[in-house]
């Protein structure tokens, strides 16, 4: 009740506004432009009652969820009416609605000021024209809505039909996409299932949402792996999910665990990418940690027979000491290049702040993380990594080729992995992970570094494992 007082103000100036706008649009030649006081007119009102249908329709929803929650208070996948019925919906209707009535409120701000503005900004300086990205940005949203919305046109009204619900810790995640493809995904489909941690931070102003991937697999499909459906085309989807991942679950609506099934095809014309929050608990059906381990040695004979990706960023060739892993420098262009752009920014401004009157700690602070943010440039650029396996494992990590050489016995290794180090973007963003080894002595040493793709990772690390003699080892822990 207390936002519907707050919004009477904004819906009553905005329909004043408008009401001056039918008076000035019906006044004399050379009166004052109805334009203006519309655009606002439209802007406020849309403010206030945006706000007030918010409020009646979001205390329905509160009320039926409370419903849901009381009626299921242990099975939390049946709150959501697309989980309950096991038919996901994707969020590019959502999206595309957000996207459009972001695009269409940030115009109607920004229109005035690029015609009113800017002209009396710059015929006092130039620097006026800087007003000029307000409406630049606004384009940018209007093309992205239009994007969104050509997506939707082009491929339906897409869903994941799960073949049971939800999708359980430890178990297999299976279902089927369903979309239309009026052009055939000849390059095939690539899936991705994310764990993702959100975090908003901030109020107000200063709000901001930060999501950071757990864990991630990938998959990909070609063309003949597809069969029609009811949408038009039916997508097979099958994702183990491991013992230790963490389970949906919000905590509060500030902090929450999330799993986004995401899907993607190059197709003539508007690109297919969908997104779709699944349910993924544990239940009765966890297995046990004993179960786990011999699921997983059960299947470790296929991932050794896991296919060598066609591109590759590492060079990986026979030579006469063993196998050699070459990370070699710059394999990764734009995120050197982003870490380069935030690196001279941040020391910029270090350099304006020391000569102007700021305190000390204010330059010497941008100082020290553009020094940091300078240090993982070069890395990112100049620094490579060479591996090779074969009586004895050998890494030399350094610059260019060059660094300390270091040389493991094969009965020293624990274990061979991988971890998310860093990313850019969001949950649905790029991870970058690192091969990690650890010795029996608990010692940990990298032997590669920000590699963007899943799957070559994965049979990275598969290969290093089975040079090393791990794979062998774990099948027979299994076994016994």
């Amino acid at each position: 009740m207390l936002i519907c007082l707050l919004a009477l103000p904004f819906a009553g100036f905005g329909l004043f506004a408008i009401s001056m706008a039918v008076h000035l649009f019906g006044a004399r030649p050379g009166s004052q432009e109805f334009w203006f006081p519309l655009m606002f007119g439209v802007v406020f009102s849309s403010i206030g009652f945006g706000l007030m249908f918010l409020v009646l329709t979001g205390s329905k929803r509160y009320a039926r969820q409370q419903r849901l929650q009381a009626e299921h208070p242990t099975e939390p996948w049946l709150w959501r009416a697309d989980w309950a019925q096991g038919r996901v919906k994707s969020n590019t209707r959502t999206s595309m609605i957000g996207g459009w009535i972001f695009a269409i409120f940030w115009n109607m701000v920004s229109l005035p000021i690029a015609f009113l503005v800017v002209p009396a900004a710059i015929k006092k300086s130039p620097a006026g024209y800087v007003a000029l990205l307000f409406p630049a940005v606004g384009v940018f949203l209007l093309i992205n809505a239009i994007y969104k919305t050509l997506q939707l046109w082009e491929f339906g009204n897409t869903y994941f039909e799960m073949a049971s619900v939800p999708g359980v810790v430890g178990r297999e995640l299976k279902g089927n996409i369903q979309a239309r493809f009026v052009h055939s995904p000849n390059h095939g489909i690539r899936l991705r299932l994310t764990c993702v941690h959100r975090v908003v931070t901030g109020s107000g102003n200063t709000q901001s949402r930060q999501e950071s991937i757990l864990w991630r697999y990938e998959a990909e499909l070609n063309s003949a792996q597809l069969c029609p459906g009811p949408a038009g085309t039916t997508i097979p989807v099958s994702f183990h999910i491991p013992l230790d991942a963490h389970p949906t679950e919000k905590i509060s609506p500030r902090d929450e665990f999330l799993w986004l099934l995401e899907a993607r095809a190059d197709v003539p014309g508007v690109d297919y990418h969908d997104v779709f929050e699944v349910p993924v608990f544990r239940t009765a059906q966890t297995p046990t940690q004993a179960e786990e381990a011999s699921e997983e040695a059960a299947f470790a004979t296929h991932a050794l027979k896991a296919p060598r990706p066609e591109q590759m960023s590492v060079q990986v060739q026979q030579i006469a000491e063993g196998m050699e892993f070459y990370f070699p420098a710059a394999r990764n262009k734009g995120f050197a290049m982003s870490t380069t752009v935030f690196a001279s920014i941040f020391g910029g401004i270090a350099y304006f702040l020391t000569h102007t009157r700021a305190p000390f700690i204010f330059p010497a602070a941008f100082g020290l993380f553009a020094l940091l943010l300078g240090y993982i440039t070069v890395k990112m650029w100049l620094g490579t990594t060479r591996v090779v396996i074969g009586s004895s494992l050998t890494l030399q990590a350094g610059l260019l080729g060059g660094g300390k050489v270091q040389q493991i016995p094969l009965s020293d290794i624990a274990s061979i992995s991988d971890k998310i180090t860093a990313q850019q973007g969001g949950g649905t963003g790029t991870p970058y992970y690192d091969i990690e080894m650890t010795l029996r002595d608990g010692k940990k040493l990298t032997l590669g570094r920000t590699l963007r793709d899943k799957l070559e990772t994965e049979w990275l690390v598969s290969e290093m494992r089975r040079l090393a003699g791990l794979e062998q080892k774990s099948m027979t822990a299994g076994m016994a």
